[in-house]
């Protein structure tokens, strides 16, 4: 339907919440995508991450684009799209091995910990890798509730329904680092709470 027109007339229309425009543009660039997860797919490989986790990503990068993209400030949408795609792919990248890097770099031994400390020293760790599983049996989500800020209420909700945060940082329009750092302050609050 949509074949003959171009990228800036199929953004007008996605705007407009046409949705066979956004699945028109998701086609067009998706042999782009493909191109782009084969090329890091090793890198992917060696480090561990699934590939369709890094398409999600590179494909939410498209998605940014088609929302940010400004035609009179920026040079062709195929030239946007393309940086953006790549660009959210070597972030996914580099935070997955970030986070690999920090886990070794700030591992302790529990063999090093007097044995006394062990069983407390294991709830605390469960405690913490566990926050989403433990707020869902207890009876005090409310409670938690309360002690947010109308942001990190946002956050929370959205974290809540399987969102990841680089999906909430696109919805609330804020920086991944900011979405980052609002989980971190969650996080704290849930702790708090269930320590009560």
């Amino acid at each position: 339907m949509y074949k003959d027109i171009t990228d800036n007339q199929l953004l007008d229309l996605i705007k407009e919440n046409d949705e066979v425009a956004f699945e028109e543009i998701i086609n067009r660039y998706s042999k782009k995508l493909n191109t782009l997860v084969a090329t890091y797919k090793p890198k992917c490989l060696k480090l561990g991450l699934d590939i369709s986790d890094v398409y999600q990503e590179g494909l939410l990068g498209l998605i940014e684009a088609m929302r940010t993209y400004d035609e009179f400030k920026d040079s062709t949408f195929k030239t946007y799209a393309n940086i953006l795609m790549e660009r959210t792919i070597i972030d996914a990248i580099k935070a997955n091995d970030n986070m690999k890097n920090k886990s070794l770099n700030t591992a302790v031994s529990l063999d090093e910990v007097d044995p006394s400390l062990n069983k407390d020293l294991y709830s605390k760790l469960e405690l913490a890798y566990n926050i989403d599983d433990k707020l869902l049996e207890e009876e005090d989500e409310e409670e938690v509730r309360r002690t947010l800020t109308e942001f990190e209420l946002k956050v929370f909700e959205l974290k809540m329904d399987g969102k990841t945060n680089k999906e909430i940082s696109i919805i609330l329009d804020k920086t991944p680092r900011s979405i980052e750092n609002t989980i971190q302050r969650i996080k704290q609050k849930i702790k708090e709470t269930l320590q009560k």
